[in-house]
């Protein structure tokens, strides 16, 4: 049964491709010039276009508003991208690798439903073209899970003899988790408009060290985003604020709660909900990152060595332009 589906599979590619290259002999226009051709996979201009415009989403007319070196360096993008899809696609042909007619369908759809730029009647070369340039970036997905992604496996050994070895490695930081109140700064203010903003300020700080409701006090009085989740600002560590915020915390006791805390955005006043002292992570905390850091590493030992051989496989011509 396997067999019988694997046929119809190859079948169903080449009877595709075959469908595809016929309506481009029919309709290719003298404009439409070949771009390059790698294995048996000519690519035009038009090719090379279309991709442009996935990395750019805006109308051709707008990019003569670009710079010729940037539209240069999205071109040879497209170009490396599309060389890279080809190869895949060559290779999943080759070795009877199938996209289901029905899960191409599927995608299909979703690209209409985000274009109305073009139709099947009035466009019909631009509309095979997309659809081919769809299925070979499906069928490219396709041989790269087969050849790579389903491949990579990593077991718990691994993990643990990773962990014990580089377990220095996984270390976290002193952590804090803090809320605020922001009263904000314009840095065009005069003296007599900061000493105002300033005033604000320190009437919120009385408030606050006065015992009202941290959170319903940066609910309504806040000037910054956080004031909607009471001025929280999560859990962090040092560094990831800015240095007169980062100073400040890093002087508190959990529950404390600051002076005036002048920074570039203004004026805060801090809380300081909990901190945690640096510590190492456990085995169960690091393993699920050490599991994704070595399935990396050898999914790109994989992909790099399949590349490497499909360029050797599939040799690329390039047309005069």
């Amino acid at each position: 049964m396997r067999l019988i589906n694997r046929i119809v599979g190859v079948i169903f590619v080449l009877l595709y491709c075959l469908s595809f290259s016929v309506a481009f002999a029919e309709e290719k226009t003298a404009e439409d010039k070949d771009f390059l051709k790698v294995g048996n996979i000519v690519l035009t201009n038009l090719d090379i276009n279309l991709r442009v415009q996935e990395l750019v989403p805006m109308q051709l007319s707008f990019h003569g508003g670009m710079k010729a070196e940037k539209l240069n360096q999205i071109k040879e993008q497209a170009v490396d991208e599309l060389l890279t899809i080809s190869y895949k696609a060559l290779y999943a042909i080759d070795e009877e690798i199938a996209v289901d007619s029905a899960s191409f369908d599927n995608e299909w759809k979703k690209l209409l439903s985000k274009s109305k730029n073009f139709s099947e009647k009035t466009q019909p070369y631009l509309w095979n073209k997309v659809r081919a340039g769809l299925y070979r970036q499906l069928l490219a997905k396709r041989a790269e899970d087969v050849v790579v992604n389903d491949r990579v496996k990593v077991s718990d050994e691994e993990v643990s003899s990773f962990y014990a070895e580089n377990g220095k490695m996984f270390f976290q930081p002193k952590t804090y988790t803090a809320s605020h109140i922001l009263v904000k700064v314009d840095p065009a203010s005069n003296a007599e408009e900061l000493q105002l903003i300033k005033s604000r300020a320190e009437d919120l700080l009385d408030r606050a060290k006065a015992g009202e409701d941290f959170y319903n006090l940066a609910y309504y009085e806040s000037e910054d985003r956080s004031k909607f989740v009471g001025g929280s600002l999560g859990t962090f560590h040092g560094g990831q604020t800015v240095a007169e915020f980062d100073e400040a915390v890093k002087s508190m006791q959990p529950g404390e709660i600051s002076g005036l805390v002048r920074t570039m955005y203004g004026f805060h006043i801090i809380k300081l909900d909990a901190s945690e002292e640096a510590r190492q992570l456990t085995f169960e905390e690091a393993a699920p990152k050490i599991r994704t850091q070595l399935a990396e590493i050898k999914r790109k030992k994989l992909y790099e060595a399949w590349m490497s051989k499909l360029k050797e496989q599939y040799p690329v011509e390039r047309f005069d332009q």
